[in-house]
């Protein structure tokens, strides 16, 4: 309890909503990342920028640790607050400021959330491409914190690729209005700071047209292995596919048990293959990606609309299905070279057989992205240890491929302890300077993703 600090949100201009009762906070002590919990002093339910803005200045003030939080859904512990920390909250900020159908732009507020507004931007026909798989619950200013991707990621780019702007509230330099254009280089490190450098207010984005046409196709193979060996030849072949996942037996097994999808319980690996554009363009590259499948020797099936749209809402519920094979998990997101995706998976699962842990392996497939989780019964302690034991094992095979450590997770509390295997002396001392230009008091989610060591105040 820090009674300064809540007297203090408590007068607040505009009087938000402020939590303190701990049946109430224990809510806000997690998110989606399993095994890791905080215990927050308080929460500030924001509605306007002017809350953001005049909270934060007051965490500064009392010294007090601060993150803000969107629907936090992330899986590296990025929304678990530091013990006595401040939570600012901007899920009621999720107004859509501005909608240009003529220029394709539109200005949202950060609790906008991300199926909403893609859905949105359908209804006009335009489309919205960053899609995580937990769009329905996700935010667009916790997507621009961890720069989400999803499986459109490879053909139309990342949350970064789609941001024009961002009004942003810092603890150094109060609200700064950043343009593309002119201010790339400030916005370029705030998308993807994971809410260490300052909190978003407001969030720019440029749109798309609709695609006109797409056709989806599931070819099933004997072994992960095996799939993952025919990603690289589909994104050597010239095709470009809109989204190309990958799922291996145990993944495909865990979604079956949900529900009968109707996906091949048979399949070592599966993957499934949207293209997308003008019809042309579709029809060529569909006999192309048919042909090559068919050469490759795996079970092909062209998927109708109503069955494609199925699979790929199975395709993200994945997180949820997983515990039908055990009740816990801890996920990873590791991207490496997509040449390296089949000796990277085996590397894994072998790991993960000399630990006696089942992991399940799927991911977006055309940019490298393999999202391991090692599954574990949370009852069992010995499992639990054996799990986790495999989080630098993961690390260092993503590494070793010559790989990165997240692919759209990003690193949190979970992978941070790894990030001084990624980067060497003078980029990390580079790191630490930014946080400081931004955050001289680290008050700003302390304990995610910066890497550890000297990060003393500056007045």
């Amino acid at each position: 309890m820090n009674p300064a600090l809540i007297a203090q949100v408590r007068r607040l201009d505009g009087a938000p909503q402020v939590l303190v009762d701990p049946d109430e906070l224990v809510a806000y002590g997690y998110d989606a990342t399993m095994g890791y919990r905080g215990t927050p002093a308080a929460v500030v339910m924001a509605e306007t920028e002017a809350h953001v803005v005049d909270a934060l200045a007051t965490a500064r003030k009392q010294g007090t640790p601060c993150l803000a939080r969107g629907g936090a859904t992330s899986l590296s512990a990025s929304a678990v607050p530091p013990d006595g920390a401040l939570v600012i909250d901007t899920n009621r900020m999720r107004r859509i400021t501005g909608f240009d159908e003529e220029r394709r732009r539109a200005t949202v507020e950060p609790g906008v959330v991300t199926r909403d507004f893609r859905d949105y931007a359908a209804a006009r026909g335009l489309f919205y491409a960053p899609d995580p798989s937990s769009e329905a619950a996700a935010t667009i200013g916790g997507n621009v914190a961890t720069n989400a991707g999803g499986p459109y990621a490879y053909k139309y780019g990342v949350t970064r690729d789609a941001v024009t702007g961002l009004r942003v509230a810092t603890p150094r330099h109060g609200l700064l209005s950043l343009t593309r254009g002119t201010d790339d280089g400030v916005i370029d490190l705030i998308i993807g700071s994971e809410g260490t450098l300052g909190i978003v207010t407001e969030v720019s984005l440029q749109l798309r047209p609709l695609p006109s046409h797409r056709s989806v196709r599931a070819a099933s193979f004997p072994d992960g292995e095996s799939a993952l060996r025919v990603v690289a030849q589909i994104m050597e072949s010239g095709i470009t596919p809109a989204k190309l996942e990958f799922l291996d037996d145990i993944t495909v097994e865990s979604l079956e048990r949900s529900r009968p999808w109707g996906f091949p319980r048979d399949a070592g690996g599966l993957l499934l293959v949207e293209l997308d554009g003008e019809k042309a363009e579709v029809h060529e590259e569909t006999d192309a990606l048919d042909a090559l499948l068919r050469s490759a020797g795996g079970g092909m099936d062209s998927v109708d609309p109503i069955r494609a749209e199925r699979w790929w809402e199975a395709r993200r519920g994945i997180t949820a299905s997983l515990a039908r094979i055990r009740p816990a998990k801890i996920g990873e997101d590791i991207c490496v070279p997509y040449s390296q995706l089949a000796p990277t998976f085996a590397a894994i699962k072998q790991a993960a057989d000399d630990a006696d842990v089942v992991v399940a392996i799927f991911g977006h497939a055309a940019d490298g992205t393999l999202h391991p989780n090692m599954l574990y019964d949370p009852t069992d302690e010995e499992e639990r240890d054996r799990a986790f034991s495999l989080l630098p094992i993961v690390a260092d095979a993503g590494l070793a491929a010559g790989g990165i450590l997240s692919g759209e997770h990003g690193l949190g509390r979970v992978k941070q302890p790894f990030i001084d295997r990624a980067y060497d002396p003078p980029t990390l001392d580079a790191m630490r300077r930014i946080k400081r230009a931004f955050d001289p008091d680290n008050i700003m989610n302390p304990g995610a993703m910066w890497p550890t060591g000297p990060m003393e105040a500056h007045p």
